[in-house]
């Protein structure tokens, strides 16, 4: 009852030595071909990608440098080291007396 499909395949699909590697030869050259024209886009979406999280750490990094120059802008403020000399160290100003100006030449 099946017989028929091995023999109807082989005449459908029949070729001699010389026509299969023709054949092959143009599968391969469209093979090569779509490749040659998909692997560039394949590479420009992979960029894409890391631009994209480059861009994203580039942004995270100007928050986080912000960040840093208003820890150091309180830390070094003089109101904060005045409150921290007096209260945590326990100095105070200095008398008039005890002020000595030194002269560089």
């Amino acid at each position: 009852m099946v017989d028929w499909i091995p023999r109807l395949a082989k005449r459908w699909f029949y070729e001699s030595s010389r026509e299969f590697k023709v054949v092959l030869l143009v599968f391969l050259l469209f093979l090569a071909g779509g490749l040659a024209y998909l692997w560039p886009n394949v590479k420009i979406v992979r960029i894409a990608y890391d631009f994209q999280a480059q861009q994203r750490m580039h942004r995270e990094l100007l928050r986080e440098n912000i960040l840093l120059r208003l820890e150091r802008d309180s830390l070094m403020s003089l109101d904060r080291i005045e409150h921290l000399a007096t209260r945590q160290l326990g100095l105070r100003e200095p008398a008039t007396g005890q002020v000595v100006t030194v002269i560089l030449k």
